[in-house]
């Protein structure tokens, strides 16, 4: 019986120090697994932050028509810079505050090394002149120089009221896809539902409000052609209460 125990007691000695041994063993495997993979990511990041392969080769910029190209490109100092230490957001944030066209930029990057911008600039619906400079004027209000090659927008009036302007920049907004927004030279608001907008040789047009434009602007066509076949010119169309 006593044989038998102290058996036992051996058996269960032996198999304890096996445990111990493959748990050795294993925290051992995961200690060097663990060295191994530090070593690697310390000489890939190494690589990756040192190469010359990663250092910026081109930049590309998207999107651009009224923002002055090589200007951007001066904020995109990145040439020659390693790809995964630059900061794009930063640089997007100073983008957009120097640059009022600019309604938003996302700069992002193309491995191994190529950077690329994507703008979207704000729209222009309409022009004004400030120290003899174009400037366009988006729904939004936001102003920002237009270059003397872009065309020629509808001239708003410069002194009337925030609610006025927005008027009638939501007016040509709300025509911009119609024939009649690249006949428009002119408009002017005495109350937001009192827009007065002009065309061709001066006709002043009184559209009232934006309501139901697409109605008014196609029987205003309708009005100028039926004219132009008589010979005949308009210079006063009065159309507050269509």
């Amino acid at each position: 019986m006593k044989k038998h125990r102290v058996r036992v007691r051996l058996k269960a000695k032996i198999e304890r120090s096996k445990k111990r041994k493959n748990l050795l063993i294993k925290i051992t495997a995961v200690i060097v697994l663990f060295a191994v993979l530090g070593f690697a990511v310390n000489k890939i990041s190494k690589f990756l932050l040192t190469s010359p392969i990663f250092n910026v080769k081109s930049i590309e910029v998207k999107g651009i028509g009224i923002t002055d190209k090589s200007a951007v490109l001066s904020y995109l100092d990145f040439e020659g810079k390693n790809i995964f230490l630059l900061k794009l957001k930063s640089r997007e944030l100073q983008l957009k505050e120097k640059f009022p066209a600019i309604k938003d930029v996302k700069i992002s990057k193309r491995i191994p090394n190529k950077i690329i911008a994507e703008i979207e600039e704000r729209i222009p619906l309409a022009e004004t002149k400030v120290s003899n400079k174009r400037v366009g004027i988006d729904e939004n209000l936001k102003l920002f120089v237009l270059p003397e090659s872009y065309r020629v927008l509808p001239k708003i009036t410069d002194n009337l009221t925030t609610e006025n302007k927005t008027a009638c920049l939501k007016f040509l907004k709300n025509v911009s896809d119609l024939p009649i927004h690249k006949e428009i030279n002119g408009i002017t608001a005495i109350s937001p539902d009192d827009i007065i907008f002009f065309i061709g040789d001066n006709c002043k047009v009184c559209i009232g409000s934006s309501q139901n434009v697409e109605s008014k602007i196609s029987y205003l066509e309708k009005i100028i052609a039926d004219l132009e076949t008589k010979g005949k010119k308009a210079q006063y169309i009065n159309m507050r209460d269509f």
